[in-house]
C-alpha cells in the first residue's frame, strides 16, 4: 500500500513536472538547432515564437539579429562585387597600355606584376566571400620565388640583398606567399633601413 502511495504520489507530482520542463525547453532547444545551424549560404525560415514571454522575446531578437547579419552579408558581398568590377577595369586598361611599351623585358616585368595584381584581387574577394583563397596550393621553388620579390625591388631601385640558397620545392600558395615575403622585405626596409 506505501509504494502504490508513493507511486501515485510521483505520478500526480513528478509527471507533469517533467512534462512541463520538457515543453518548458522545447523552444529553446528549437533556438539552439538554429544558432547551430546558422549559415549565411542558407537563408533558414525564423524560429517559430513560443512559450514563455522571456523565450518568445529571446527567440525574436535571435530572428532579428539573424536577418540583420544575412543583409549585411548580401551587402558585403555585393560591394565586394562591386569593388572587384572597378578594380578590374584599370588592370584591364594598364594591360592594353603595356602592348605600347617596346622594351620586352620592362613589357614582360609590366604584364606579369598586373597579372599577379589580378591574382591578388581574385584572392581577396575569394577570401572574403568564401573565408578561403582561390589559388590552389602547388609546389614552388621557395628560393626562386624570394629571388624574383628581390628583383622587383630591384627595379624600384630598392638596395635589398639575399644570400644564395639551395633550391627548395615547397607546396604553397604562391601569390601569398609572395605578398607576404614583399610585405617582410619593405618592412625591414621601411623600420630597418636594409
Amino acid at each position: 500500500w506505501l509504494l502504490f502511495q508513493t507511486m501515485l504520489l510521483y505520478g500526480f507530482i513528478v509527471l507533469p513536472v517533467v512534462w512541463f520542463v520538457w515543453r518548458l525547453s522545447q523552444p529553446l532547444r528549437k533556438l539552439r538547432a538554429a544558432v547551430e545551424g546558422f549559415t549565411s549560404a542558407a537563408p533558414a525560415p525564423p524560429v517559430v515564437e513560443e512559450g514563455p514571454g522571456d523565450i518568445r522575446r529571446l527567440i525574436a531578437a535571435f530572428n532579428s539579429m539573424r536577418a540583420r547579419l544575412v543583409a549585411m552579408l548580401d551587402e558585403k558581398d555585393r560591394m565586394l562585387g562591386a569593388i572587384g568590377h572597378d578594380l578590374r577595369t584599370p588592370l584591364a586598361s594598364l594591360r592594353v597600355r603595356t602592348e605600347l611599351v617596346e622594351d620586352e623585358g620592362e613589357r614582360g616585368r609590366m604584364a606579369a606584376t598586373i597579372d599577379e595584381m589580378n591574382r591578388t584581387l581574385d584572392d581577396i574577394l575569394s577570401l572574403a566571400r568564401l573565408g578561403r583563397p582561390s589559388e590552389e596550393p602547388s609546389r614552388v621553388d621557395l628560393p626562386g620565388l624570394v629571388d624574383s620579390v628581390v628583383d622587383d625591388f630591384h627595379d624600384l631601385g630598392v638596395d635589398v640583398t639575399t644570400e644564395e640558397s639551395d633550391r627548395l620545392a615547397v607546396t604553397m600558395r604562391p601569390t601569398l606567399v609572395r605578398r607576404a615575403v614583399r610585405n617582410l622585405i619593405e618592412n625591414a626596409v621601411k623600420y630597418g633601413g636594409a
